[in-house]
């Protein structure tokens, strides 16, 4: 490429499950033997496991992506990404700063891996390589970077230890939370293997991480209703609990506000600002340890002269769940929860009105902040009699399914637990249309709306269920006619 980075400067953010990067390369533009103007390959490590990858240029109001297609898989954890570059190319530039962000789960390790339920404070430690930024460059462009600056970022200032790779210095200021790596001057880049560095760091909360989500989503258009219910397997990912677990000690953890440092004390959920009706219960029953702050209620909190200002920013709601019992290290907890929605805020109709076509932006799931997701799988049941269905994901999914076919009334269809694609609910008589998605490494970022498009035609839409129904309310009369008469 004609691109080539003159410098780098790399941001690395530590805590919790997920592990947020971002590196600035400074451009600069060669003449064109050197290769396409156009576009410039770079490299992402872990990209392949999942996690989120974004390129953007420019700042503030001038700020835009860049479109970033995944060339080849190289050695080891490292991704290649051509970015598009053409409209800087084009317009003359010679100079451009280029940031790649990405958030990958599962970075940290706790160190040491088991803890007492009584410890003070849960310690992680990182490691990774300092020249991942360039690892994707040729040896021609990393010949042509001078220097490159990996800022890491921990939670708390308390970093316990620290390892340093030859080609690097570190510094960090007292009381700062930042440990800065510099190259050494004159260091060639390009001539320089893996540089490892560590980092042992103070957490200051319990790791909470998922290890599975299960999303159902149903769309009602008689009901009006947009119906979510999300099956959690969560899981805390610090130092496994060393002995047996003590009420007591817990207890006295809570009293001095200490008890989130070990366990998982609750976990808050912030849900669509029109979100109603939620529930909340595990494999024992309903769980009551939650409250619900719906949209009006956060405006209460504020000057009567702000409150209508307030309603109409959209304040989302918030539902706080509190486990039956304190997750601690290597516990897990599996709970379902739920809630409804409008559907006329998540579907519209296309084209003209009457046509039967409609789109409908479906939430792929709900993030939670600094909570990595291991494994999602999205069923959305789509109404009954719905066809030409196409869908578009916000970003690539592992897989992809649902029906290319109308259902027969009253066929024998497979279910999606079967491997088909539709599923049964009440007063159902062809089935509901199902899409299912899956997805691998998901993080907070993972937060988009997959649109789906779909026919629904008027008749189906009106009279296909009452006529079921009446269908088999007229069978049943007449089999009770029949048997009387025999």
């Amino acid at each position: 490429s004609a691109w080539a980075p003159a410098s780098v400067s790399s941001t690395i953010q530590l805590g919790g499950s997920l592990t947020r990067s971002s590196a600035v390369y400074s451009l600069e533009k060669r003449d064109s033997s050197h290769g396409d103007s156009h576009r410039w390959t770079t490299a992402v490590n872990g990209a392949h496991q999942g996690g989120w990858v974004e390129a953007t240029t420019g700042k503030g109001a001038a700020k835009r992506k860049i479109q970033m297609l995944p060339a080849a898989a190289v050695d080891g954890d490292l991704t290649l990404y051509s970015l598009d570059l053409a409209p800087e190319s084009d317009s003359g530039a010679t100079s451009l700063a280029v940031t790649v962000s990405s958030v990958q789960s599962h970075q940290t390790v706790p160190f040491p891996a088991k803890l007492a339920q009584n410890a003070e404070s849960v310690y992680l430690l990182w490691k990774g390589d300092l020249l991942a930024p360039i690892a994707g460059l040729s040896a021609d462009q990393r010949r042509h970077v001078k220097e490159i600056k990996v800022r890491v970022k921990t939670p708390t200032p308390r970093i316990v230890a620290y390892e340093t790779p030859k080609g690097f210095e570190a510094h960090q200021q007292t009381g700062s939370a930042t440990l800065t790596f510099t190259s050494k001057p004159g260091v060639d880049l390009s001539t320089l293997s893996e540089q490892i560095a560590s980092v042992h760091f103070q957490q200051p909360e319990a790791v909470a991480a998922i290890r599975k989500l299960d999303r159902i989503v149903e769309l009602s258009h008689w009901g009006n209703n947009l119906a979510i219910q999300d099956t959690i397997d969560l899981f805390n990912a610090g130092p496994e609990l060393d002995g047996q677990f003590a009420r007591i000690d817990f207890q006295k953890a809570s009293m001095m506000r200490r008890q989130g440092i070990t366990a998982i004390p609750s976990l808050s959920l912030s849900l669509p600002a029109s979100a109603t009706s939620p529930y909340f219960y595990d494999l024992v029953g309903n769980v009551s340890t939650s409250n619900f702050r719906s949209s009006s209620a956060s405006s209460y909190g504020v000057l009567p002269s702000q409150r209508q200002k307030k309603r109409n920013s959209h304040v989302p709601a918030v539902l706080e769940l509190k486990p039956r019992y304190p997750i601690l290290g290597g516990w897990n907890y599996s709970f379902t929860i739920g809630y409804d929605l409008p559907l006329g805020e998540f579907v519209r109709t296309r084209a003209e009105k009457g046509s039967g076509k409609y789109l409908a932006a479906v939430p792929f799931l709900t993030p939670i902040k600094d909570v990595a997701i291991d494994a999602v799988r999205v069923e959305i049941r789509l109404p009954e009699g719905a066809r030409d269905i196409h869908v578009h994901t916000p970003f690539p999914m592992s897989t992809i399914s649902y029906p290319a076919f109308i259902p027969r009334l009253f066929g024998k269809h497979h279910t999606v637990q079967q491997g088909g694609a539709v599923s049964w609910t009440y007063l159902d008589s062809t089935g509901r249309p199902t899409v299912v998605l899956t997805k691998e490494g998901c993080t907070d970022m993972h937060g988009g709306d997959v649109l789906i498009e779909y026919t629904l035609p008027f008749y189906v839409d009106w009279f296909q269920k009452p006529i079921a129904c009446a269908s088999v309310l007229a069978s049943l009369f007449v089999a009770i006619a029949i048997a009387k008469r025999v």
